[in-house]
């Protein structure tokens, strides 16, 4: 091969890998947008005072003897899942407040009061449903 044909070669190379990585980015944030209103739409409606049970008994159809079951499942594992929520609780803490501080340092002023008073509501919103 001669110094032209790699040289063309390279650049198709190069070409295909950087048209490959702008494809792959645009299908990544179409699919993740859409899935990210997805959970969004579910979370809203879980935090409509509907328990993790209720919301998968509707969203799914359960049965009355699948949502006992469930029910049961969950019963069974409540301890253990508590426990282990407590001990990873701090380390989760610590991360969602390294990332909201980051999120805040981009924020205007004002962004930054109403992210506050966001943060807040949802803090709020989360301790009544406690």
């Amino acid at each position: 091969m001669n110094g032209r044909s790699k040289a063309w070669a390279l650049a198709l190379l190069v070409g295909a890998f950087l048209l490959g990585g702008v494809t792959g980015a645009v299908l990544d944030r179409t699919l993740a947008g859409k899935a990210a209103r997805e959970a969004s739409e579910n979370r809203r409606s879980r935090d409509r005072g509907t328990s993790y049970l209720d919301w998968l008994t509707q969203e799914l159809a359960l049965s009355e003897q699948q949502r006992n079951e469930v029910a049961a499942i969950l019963e069974q594992n409540r301890e253990e899942v508590a426990a282990l929520w407590a001990e990873t609780r701090p380390a989760f803490e610590e991360v969602r407040n390294r990332l909201r501080a980051e999120v805040r340092e981009l924020l205007t002023a004002e962004q930054q009061v109403a992210y506050d008073e966001l943060i807040a509501t949802e803090r709020d919103r989360h301790r009544r449903r406690r």
